[in-house]
């Protein structure tokens, strides 16, 4: 089921934003506000530490990217996926 971004700030759910870039899986972590975060994690914003553990793909091509790595790698057994509903194009 895809997901949108409303629905993951909706849920409070800080998020990774996949897209495939160049032949490469690129993801930038964001906090349920919709603020980009640093490498802390720390959202100035909500003044909170962020936790991403779900993976929202702008495309095809990273849903493919992002399910082998979820399933192909014992470090991210945890995470959760989706494609994005409302990606732009």
């Amino acid at each position: 089921m895809a997901m949108t971004l409303e629905e993951l700030k909706s849920r409070k759910r800080d998020y990774f934003l996949a897209r495939h870039e160049n032949d490469e899986l690129a993801m930038e972590p964001f906090c349920y506000c919709g603020n980009v975060l640093e490498a802390d994690y720390y959202c100035k914003e909500c003044d909170h530490k962020c936790m991403c553990t779900f993976i929202v793909c702008m495309d095809p091509q990273a849903l493919a990217m992002v399910e082998n790595l979820v399933h192909g790698n014992s470090d991210f057994a945890k995470f959760e996926f989706s494609a994005l509903a409302d990606a732009p194009g």
